[in-house]
């Protein structure tokens, strides 16, 4: 059940921050950045990724950070807003630690020397594609979830079992 709580305009400014930060990572870090450096950089899809990957972890530290601080200093919607967008990065974090375990199997596997025409190893590019594709469902999944929190921040609204799970 959706519970609305009482806040001015500026505090569901400020808790629409977290879900905004949330959705940039999603749609520009991981899917412009990424296809940006694919195609534009001309790098592999394993550095992409790999690079997409790092910066996403550095917006994930800052949104754990943030949120300490939002529990000690902000109004609890602010809180409650941080603490509900770091609690989406563990839908990203699943997929990244999948992602690298299914390339890292890639490599123990091993492809005996056999290429593909271009000189990559087969082996790899079946796991990275197979690591890769959850990867994606996440991004968007986070994207959706992103811009529907961000909508019920603008209105002071959050889940009350949310809430009440956690108190400042």
């Amino acid at each position: 059940m959706i519970i609305k709580i009482d806040a001015t305009e500026q505090e569901r400014k400020a808790a629409k921050a977290a879900h905004e930060l949330f959705t940039i990572n999603a749609i520009l870090i991981h899917v412009i950045g990424g296809l940006g450096l694919i195609k534009l950089l001309n790098t592999s899809m394993d550095i992409a990724i790999g690079l997409t990957i790092v910066i996403s972890a550095m917006l994930i530290i800052y949104t754990y950070f943030r949120t300490k601080k939002a529990k000690a200093n902000d109004p609890y919607l602010v809180y409650l807003h941080w603490q509900l967008s770091l609690n989406r990065y563990k839908i990203l974090i699943a997929a990244y630690i999948f992602y690298f375990l299914i390339t890292s199997l890639g490599l123990l596997i091993g492809d005996g020397g056999v290429s593909s025409m271009d000189g990559t190893s087969i082996t790899g590019s079946i796991m990275t594609l197979l690591g890769t594709v959850p990867l994606f469902f996440a991004v968007l999944i986070s994207a959706v979830l992103g811009s529907g929190s961000m909508f019920n921040a603008g209105r002071g609204e959050i889940d009350q079992t949310f809430a009440q799970k956690h108190p400042q």
